[in-house]
């Protein structure tokens, strides 16, 4: 349990959403929190924290641009100053979704169990929004419960169909879950548009090792990657899929 934690952890094949807040109202500035939001979406968290303080440095009881600020410093690795802007949230907002989600996704690498309780208790709050859904999900996965994690996915999917995010980590927990070929279908269908990510491919290369594709994989994983970090990149979702079979 603790090495597929580790592993999904690491190579980010599950997605936690950091950003589209779709439960947050912006008081002023809806515009440049959208832009940070975006900007973190792409990758970009250096850009999104400037864009939050930015904000805040006009109007600092902007609680969207706290929560923005917070998930832009978890994404950065500073996990202090995320405590900090999700602190300050919750202090004008006690019941804010984000900030809570925030803080749960914070405790993710260190205690699976309180991270659960957390994200239950914002679900208590805020049982049909995508994004509290889609967190339950993934803590969820990272304990290897993934029965239980698809019925949170498939939830939010129903809400929100088209959130890609939502619909890639559903995808990837059916293939832990040892449907390799159905999560295929479904990655294959998102890879295949022309928006589709680099992640998403390599999502997609996921399920192909995990559907028993492995040179199909390969091929995907070349599509993006140098031959030599390709077959390096193959042979960590090999370890993931043997390491997986002997949890099931």
């Amino acid at each position: 349990m603790q090495h597929l934690k580790v592993l999904l952890l690491i190579s980010g094949m599950l997605s936690i959403t950091a950003c589209g807040h779709s439960a947050v109202r912006d008081a002023g500035d809806g515009a440049s929190l959208e832009a940070a939001r975006e900007a973190l979406t792409e990758g970009s968290a250096g850009t999104a924290l400037a864009i939050a303080r930015g904000v805040l440095a006009s109007q600092p009881s902007n609680v969207s641009a706290m929560v923005q600020a917070g998930d832009a410093e978890a994404a950065l690795g500073d996990r202090l100053a995320a405590t900090v802007s999700y602190k300050q949230a919750l202090e004008i907002e006690p019941r804010n979704v984000h900030a809570r989600l925030g803080q749960g996704k914070l405790l993710l690498r260190d205690n699976l169990r309180e991270a659960e309780t957390t994200f239950r208790s914002v679900f208590l709050d805020a049982s049909r929004d995508p994004i509290v859904l889609n967190d339950l999900g993934y803590v969820l996965d990272l304990q290897g419960r993934h029965k239980e994690a698809q019925v949170y996915y498939e939830k939010a999917l129903v809400i929100e169909p088209d959130r890609v995010s939502t619909r890639v980590n559903w995808a990837l927990s059916l293939a832990l879950d040892g449907q390799g070929e159905r999560a295929e279908q479904i990655l294959g269908d998102v890879a295949a548009s022309g928006s589709a990510s680099r992640k998403i491919r390599l999502d997609f290369a996921v399920a192909q090792v995990m559907a028993g594709h492995d040179e199909e994989a390969k091929q995907t994983l070349r599509t993006d990657l140098p031959a030599e970090e390709a077959m390096s990149a193959f042979e960590g979702v090999s370890q993931l899929k043997l390491s997986n079979q002997t949890l099931n």
